[in-house]
């Protein structure tokens, strides 16, 4: 059977330090993590204070909390990504998941509250780390040179503004038949799209 989700041996200890936390504890740690997915605001779930506080209140080390959040946050972001019914999680998470019933349960009725909400989170967020931010542009014309006296070059400068972890920019020099053609390849990409609505 085809699976959403490849289990391996760092989301299997992550399972395994699962089980052994209280129903209680876990059901809040999981709400916690399925409300940040959902808002999508956060880059980390918890602050390095939260995170010391879990690791008196889970009574774990740094190691096992790291691999338990890194367990759970995979279990919902492949859910999210593969569009998971909360049906298809419980026979999978039973398949692979050795524990009882309840902690199944908090899986599933955390997914079922968040799920949309975590689904609609990933399909804003773009793949691609670096984004164009904006676009500025200078056309520069060398009239002449000591060498040549009648030539004239358009040299055209775009400078794509990038967000990302790092904002930076990134400058590309074209002259005429560069542009021409990444212009051409702009309008097909654009009637490709409009195809598309």
């Amino acid at each position: 059977m085809a699976t959403w989700i490849t289990m391996t041996p760092r989301l299997e200890q992550g399972l395994n330090i699962v089980t052994q936390i209280d129903n209680s504890k876990f059901r809040l740690l999981i709400n916690r993590i399925c409300q940040t997915l959902h808002s999508g605001t956060a880059t980390k779930i918890f602050s390095d204070e939260e995170e010391e506080k879990l690791l008196v209140s889970l009574d774990l080390n740094k190691d096992d909390l790291i691999i338990l959040l890194e367990a759970i946050t995979t279990i919902y972001k492949q859910a999210a990504c593969n569009i998971i019914k909360p049906q298809s999680m419980e026979i999978i998470l039973k398949g692979i998941f050795k524990t009882d019933d309840e902690k199944i349960q908090i899986f599933l009725n955390a997914w079922i509250a968040y799920g949309k909400g975590i689904i609609d989170n990933f399909r804003q967020q773009s793949i691609f780390p670096v984004q164009v931010k904006d676009i500025d542009w200078s056309l520069n014309i060398q009239a002449a040179s000591s060498a040549i006296k009648k030539d004239v070059r358009p040299i055209t400068l775009l400078q794509l503004n990038l967000t990302g972890e790092q904002q930076s920019k990134l400058t590309v020099e074209f002259d005429k038949k560069e542009l021409i053609d990444l212009y051409q390849n702009l309008e097909k990409i654009q009637s490709q799209l409009d195809v598309l609505k």
